[in-house]
């Protein structure tokens, strides 16, 4: 039971941020009842030394039998869930050596064996729970932080059989021929399970970064039919709004009814002009649904001083930074605060972008970027900011969000050359 209750720490290391299941306590509960069982099952301090392939499988088995635990403890698909217990295997087999290492180099035990339980469960003791804290501070961290648990590849399954395979294989095989006690198989153990993580959650930062590359591709895809389409439909509106005011003229209506009329739809007429073509479609096309909703979108500057941008950069570094404030300020009760101000200035070959508007809730801002909280719905909730600061960066510039008190605040900078 002692061997089952390490891997299942270590596993938990790489699983305690992932969703867990209804009912949670109750589950880990039932889980200890099967550990249980399945130590009786597979005693593996009771498999005889010289029976190789029976030492292999019953520590395979245990395995297998906590990869079911956690299954039942939280909601992960089975490729994912192998792999992170699989780097759990790996944490209890480094600490492991670790502790064997320590044993016979402090020759603190010497002439002490498995058999003798007491030296060793203190060595346990002594060792295993550094170890854990400091795969928890370093590799549970990144695992955590990158939501490792919601990928899934399948080099990620080919390493984890390599994984079992070293941790299983390795320890089994040297304890046979005599040899595990010995220091260097230790170090290339531990040495081969660390190479294993590494690669494996370099592994896991390359499918994110795949994933997050065809995210935004994607997103500028239908940016750039978005674009095309207001574009067209804004100049369909202002043809079609010139053609009414010359037919309203015609009208034998009364004067009043005929400004009523003008009055209306006026505000499909005033096309914003900044003298940049696409900040022109996305101000004049937000303008209206900001007028529909009660929010006052105002800009300064002058649009020709973004010329050296290319158009679909401007109208998605502007679009997602518009279309985040209004999802913002429509959500405000205080009319006064449904405002969304927008300042660009031209000195000298840096260009400065400033985009304010007040916010209810909290917010948190990682990395100089706020933390989406839509991450559980469908679309591109996250990239956009993730889109914006890399149009920053390709113009040598940069991007920074604040927030204090309840007024968010980005600052845009972009060099000309």
């Amino acid at each position: 039971m002692k061997f089952l209750l390490e891997l299942m720490l270590a596993e938990l290391i790489f699983l305690y941020p992932a969703q867990k299941r209804s009912r949670f306590p109750l589950r880990l509960l039932l889980i200890l009842a099967l550990c249980i069982a399945g130590q009786l099952l597979f005693p593996a301090g009771a498999v005889p030394s010289r029976s190789l392939p029976v030492q292999f499988v019953s520590f395979a088995g245990l395995f297998l039998l906590t990869v079911a635990a956690m299954g039942f403890c939280f909601r992960l698909s089975v490729p994912s869930l192998f792999s992170l217990c699989v780097a759990g295997y790996a944490v209890e087999h480094i600490a492991y050596h670790v502790a064997k290492i320590v044993q016979t180099l402090t020759g603190l035990f010497v002439g002490a064996s498995l058999g003798a339980l007491e030296d060793w469960e203190l060595m346990e003791l002594v060792v295993f729970p550094p170890v854990y804290l400091i795969a928890l501070g370093t590799i549970g961290y990144f695992a955590a932080r990158n939501e490792c648990w919601k990928k899934t590849d399948l080099r990620f399954n080919a390493l984890s059989i390599a994984v079992v395979f070293i941790c299983v294989g390795l320890t089994r095989v040297a304890n046979f021929y005599g040899v595990g006690d010995s220091v260097p198989v230790s170090i290339y153990a531990v040495t081969c399970c660390v190479m294993s993580l590494v690669v494996q959650f370099v592994l896991y930062r390359t499918v994110d970064l795949r994933m997050e590359n065809t995210a935004l591709n994607l997103m500028w895809q239908e940016e750039r039919k978005q674009y095309e389409l207001s574009k067209k439909t804004i100049d369909t509106i202002n043809i079609k709004y010139h053609d009414l005011k010359h037919k309203l003229r015609d009208m034998r209506l009364p004067e009043e009814e005929v400004e009523s009329i003008k009055d209306a739809v006026r505000i499909y007429g005033s096309r914003i002009r900044t003298g940049n073509e696409a900040l022109d479609v996305l101000l004049t096309e937000n303008s209206l649904r900001c007028s529909e909703a009660g929010i006052r979108l105002t800009y300064m500057g002058n649009g020709a001083d973004l010329g050296f941008m290319q158009t679909m950069d401007v109208y998605s570094l502007f679009g997602n930074a518009i279309t985040n404030a209004v999802e913002a300020v429509e959500k405000l009760e205080d009319a006064e605060k449904k405002i969304i101000d927008i300042v660009s200035e031209c000195r000298g070959e840096l260009v400065s972008i400033h985009i304010s508007n007040y916010f209810s809730g909290t917010l948190q801002i990682e990395d100089g970027l706020p933390k989406t909280s839509k991450t559980e719905e469908e679309g591109f909730h996250g990239y956009g900011m993730k889109s914006m600061k890399l149009i920053a960066e390709k113009y040598g510039g940069s991007l920074h969000a604040s927030a204090e008190g309840d007024l968010f605040t980005l600052d845009i900078y972009l060099m000309k050359s």
